[in-house]
């Protein structure tokens, strides 16, 4: 009979090396995506992250027999507050497609968040939304685009045979009809540029000036959102240095009101490379209700079309979030993701 054990580790205990390098090898990671996911796992539990200033976490690796198969991290979010339940969250999720050894990590990641006091957990989760979170439930055979959650199509069903419950789904969009998109975005375009705004590319040669502009949008933008927890501005900063200086500073769109501030912004990513992926659309709480959203989406969708582009991709989209319905039906459902809740106990 083959044997499992758990082995686990916190942030300031020597690390299991082969917990940073499962992933390469169960989600059939290449060789660059694999070092900028160590890189990136690494710096989120590293102590020194800003990140536990709020929490707490430990990460489990699970053998059978001599090899191990699998990985999970819970995190003790102490920011996630004003829930029904008092909520921990378990990411950084690698299983090979083994439900035994998927169930103790599961076990032993909710043994420890109840230890913390906490009743549910969610996931996958790596610590807050800043992080990486939801699984690919739908959409396999499209091709990736930058910062999609990719996962292997069994932990879904991996999740599902250890008590969890989806309870939040997540849709990506494809809009092929960029001119008929534009024109539908139009009413309020023209609306919000009677009213004074308009829009440039973040500064390069100003860049920590305007990052931490995009830093005060998402703060402001999103901090009533399902499930989001405030990121320290030096977090922040480290997770989107990287990000944005991939996207391209055409591609990062700030709002300017008539007073010069910054009040929005639309952030976007080429890949493949006749496509346009918006991810991110921010506008400050004091200019909503205008439409100034969409009009952002319209200058991205202006600058699509001058480009050349085939399509345009709305992505990770909420279920209810405002953007699900300015497509008017031109857009098709790809690509569809959840996230998943059960009880520790």
């Amino acid at each position: 009979m083959t044997e499992y054990r758990v082995e686990s580790f916190t942030p300031r205990e020597a690390p299991i090396a082969e917990f940073f390098a499962l992933p390469q090898r169960i989600d059939g990671l290449s060789d660059q995506q694999a070092r900028a996911e160590a890189a990136g796992t690494r710096a989120l539990l590293d102590p020194g992250n800003t990140f536990y200033r709020n929490a707490e976490s430990r990460s489990f690796v699970v053998r059978r027999g001599s090899s191990a198969v699998g990985r999970l991290t819970a995190f003790h979010n102490r920011l996630l507050a004003g829930e029904h339940r008092r909520f921990g969250l378990v990411g950084l999720f690698a299983c090979e497609n083994d439900a035994t050894a998927a169930r103790l990590l599961v076990e032993a990641a909710s043994a420890w968040l109840g230890e913390q006091g906490l009743d549910a957990m969610r996931g996958p989760m790596a610590g807050d939304i800043w992080h990486r979170w939801r699984f690919m439930t739908r959409g396999f055979n499209t091709a990736p685009f930058p910062g999609e959650p990719r996962n292997p199509e069994h932990y879904p069903e991996l999740f599902n045979a250890c008590g969890f419950a989806a309870v939040r789904t997540f849709s990506t969009k494809t809009v092929v009809d960029l001119q008929g998109q534009l024109a539908l975005l139009s009413v309020a375009a023209d609306l919000n540029a009677h009213r004074g705004y308009h829009y440039r590319n973040i500064d390069a040669a100003n860049w920590e000036q305007d990052l931490k502009h995009v830093y005060e949008l998402c703060r402001h933008s999103f901090a009533s959102h399902w499930s989001v927890t405030e990121s320290t501005s030096e977090e922040f900063a480290d997770i989107y240095n990287r990000w944005l200086k991939r996207c391209g500073p055409e591609n990062i769109v700030l709002a300017i009101d008539s007073r010069s501030a910054v009040v929005g912004l639309g952030l976007s990513m080429l890949g493949p490379a006749d496509t346009l992926n918006i991810r991110t659309i921010a506008v400050l709480p004091h200019c909503s209700g205008f439409g100034l959203g969409q009009a952002i989406v319209a200058e991205h969708y202006r600058r699509a079309i001058a480009a050349g582009l085939k399509r345009v991709q709305h992505c990770l989209m909420g279920p209810t979030t405002p953007p699900q319905f300015w497509d008017r039906g031109l857009g098709q459902v790809t690509r569809e993701y959840a996230m998943y809740e059960r009880s520790t106990g």
